[in-house]
């Protein structure tokens, strides 16, 4: 049962993806980046990696969707896929700040009882990127997922690879 809701949530996220970049692909060509990330999710207390895909489609605008997985801890182990919007703004040169603000999907499995919770909710918070090189960045981001009885914070540091 896990696995089935598993891939067709997975799937959804692909053609929400794929819709995203196609309805964007019309708007000002902006940068695009692929990442990974490793972090903290405090729901369980536990750690998570996500794989994460950004598209500025102008100055101060980008959409980010990002797929994860929270690692079994207490009993519980999640999967999260989350669209976000980010505002970047630059500070210094290599250096840009921003809030977001998204919608986002989580799956909690219970190994005390086999059991899973699914909610929807919304995101906020904020992180910032530090550009290594043109085609390298380094992205520290806090967000809390806001939902019914599984809501709580993320935080990741992730590389990404701009293109």
């Amino acid at each position: 049962m896990r696995k089935h809701i598993l891939t067709r949530t997975t799937a959804l996220f692909a053609a929400l993806l794929i819709a995203v970049c196609g309805f964007t692909s019309n708007a000002q060509r902006g940068e695009k980046v692929l990442g990974v990330a490793g972090g903290y999710a405090t729901f369980n207390r536990s750690g998570m990696v996500d794989v994460y895909f950004q598209y500025s489609f102008a100055e101060h605008v980008r959409i980010a969707p990002e797929i994860g997985y929270i690692v079994q801890n207490n009993g519980k182990a999640g999967f999260e896929a989350s669209i976000d919007m980010h505002f970047p703004f630059r500070v210094a040169k290599a250096f840009k700040l921003y809030p977001l603000a998204g919608v986002t999907f989580n799956n909690w499995s219970y190994s005390s009882d086999k059991s899973s919770d699914s909610r929807g909710g919304f995101d906020f918070g904020g992180g910032f990127d530090l550009y290594f090189t043109q085609n390298l960045k380094l992205s520290v981001q806090g967000k809390y997922s806001l939902m019914n009885d599984t809501g709580g914070g993320f935080f990741t540091v992730g590389l990404g690879y701009v293109f």
